[in-house]
């Protein structure tokens, strides 16, 4: 479910921001992989799990957050 919001929010931020969607893309393909070897390495619903989930969300925020702040310098200068 998670890895369906973030897609979807990508999908939103992109149609605003087009000169960033290859790298929001970018970030959306790295958190669908971690999720992914989240889903392969611990049973789903248990703790583990969850943590690698939480992880994975955090790291894709970090990735969509350095882009948002490139865009942010790009559109200063």
């Amino acid at each position: 479910m998670k890895v369906l919001t973030a897609i979807v929010t990508l999908i939103l931020m992109s149609g605003c921001q087009t000169n960033t969607s290859a790298e929001l893309n970018a970030c959306a393909q790295q958190n669908f992989q971690c999720e992914a070897q989240c889903e392969r390495a611990a049973p789903k619903g248990s703790l583990s799990a969850q943590v690698c989930s939480g992880e994975c969300t955090d790291e894709f925020n970090h990735c969509k957050s350095q882009i948002e702040q490139l865009t942010k310098r790009s559109n200063i200068l």
